[in-house]
Order: C-alpha cells, then sequence, then structure tokens
C-alpha cells in the first residue's frame, strides 16, 4: 500500500513538473525565420525525379513508339532526350528563381509579427508559360502584398495557436525551442529555425 501511495505521488509531481515547464515556456523577443521554404521541397522533388529519371524516359520512348507504330529512329531518340534534359533546367531554374521567406517574431507573451518575401523571376514565369499579361498581374499583386503583419497568439503545450477570427492557424514548436514547424499551404509544410540575428535584411 505504501508502495502504490509513494508510486502515485511521484506519479503526481512529475505531472506538475512538467505543467509548471510548459507553463514557463515564453517565446517573447525570439525570432524564427527561413529564407526559402521552397529550397527544401524543391530539393526533395529534383531528388526524386533524378531517382526516376530512367523510368521517365523509358515510358516516354514507350509513349512515343505506341503513338508512331514503330521504334524510334536515333534523332527521334535525340529529341527526346533533349525534351527531358530541357524539364531538369526548367526545375533548376525554378529552384534558383522562385523564393519565399517567412519569418515570425514574438514581441511579447501574446504578440507576434509575420514576415513574407516572396520572389519570382521573370523568366522562371516564362519558361513555365505563363503570358506576359498573366505575368504583370502577379507581379502586381506581390508589389501590394503586406511583407510583414502583426498578429496575437497564445499557447497550448507545444503548439502556437495564432488567433486569427477568418483564418486561424496553428504553429508547432519543437521540444528544445530551436524549431516552428507549420504548412504554407495544404501540400507544402515549412521549418523555421530560432535566430539571434533578427529578421532578414
Amino acid at each position: 500500500m505504501k508502495s502504490l501511495r509513494h508510486w502515485m505521488l511521484a506519479a503526481i509531481l512529475i505531472a506538475c513538473g512538467t505543467m509548471k515547464i510548459c507553463a514557463q515556456t515564453n517565446l517573447a523577443g525570439r525570432c524564427y525565420q527561413n529564407e526559402n521554404i521552397m529550397q527544401a521541397e524543391m530539393d526533395k522533388l529534383m531528388n526524386e525525379v533524378d531517382k526516376k529519371m530512367d523510368s521517365i524516359r523509358t515510358v516516354t520512348i514507350a509513349e512515343q513508339e505506341q503513338k508512331h507504330g514503330r521504334k524510334l529512329t536515333a534523332k527521334e531518340m535525340e529529341e527526346v532526350d533533349k525534351k527531358l534534359k530541357e524539364a531538369q533546367e526548367m526545375m533548376i531554374a525554378m529552384k534558383k528563381g522562385m523564393k519565399i521567406g517567412i519569418g515570425v517574431e514574438f514581441v511579447s507573451n501574446k504578440d507576434l509579427v509575420m514576415r513574407t518575401k516572396i520572389k519570382i523571376d521573370d523568366a522562371v514565369l516564362k519558361a513555365a508559360g505563363i503570358g506576359w499579361m498573366k505575368r504583370k498581374a502577379m507581379k502586381a499583386a506581390l508589389a501590394i502584398m503586406p511583407d510583414k503583419e502583426k498578429g496575437t497568439y497564445h499557447l497550448e503545450g507545444n503548439l502556437i495557436i495564432v488567433e486569427d477570427p477568418k483564418e486561424p492557424d496553428t504553429l508547432q514548436l519543437s521540444k528544445d525551442g530551436q524549431y516552428i514547424y507549420g504548412k504554407f499551404d495544404k501540400k507544402t509544410g515549412f521549418k523555421l529555425t530560432r535566430t539571434q540575428s533578427g529578421f532578414w535584411k
């Protein structure tokens, strides 16, 4: 019986200690950022394509041969390889020419500032087949997009709940407090790293 009481007391003390640690988490003054959240996604995509390039080439050749009803000539094979190389080069260009930076600064224990920095080279949009008029419209939209927004938040354990009546968001704080994880959209996640130097220039 004494042993049972001992373990129950120990469990309660541990639980109280954990609650105390969570309650003491103070993000005020911290800054987290990632100058290009697309970098990891593009690297992942390029690695997958590189791994599958041989099979992509095989499938492409098979499709072309089925379309023509015969084996491809040497010249036609060269054309297939040229198109595949162009696709790879476009991906590299997109990786270099498209950057989305995100930063979060916790001004106090309830106020924060979020910053975004989006850069898309015109050559990348053009290579993607986007027309002149649409490229201009996209640039105009990016130009007027606010690069800094203020907000409020509260903590629930390791979750940072960004309070927005229209579009509330949830970020996740790593156990060591060095990283924040979130979603840019449904498919694209991001990771922000704590920095001592504040926002990027």
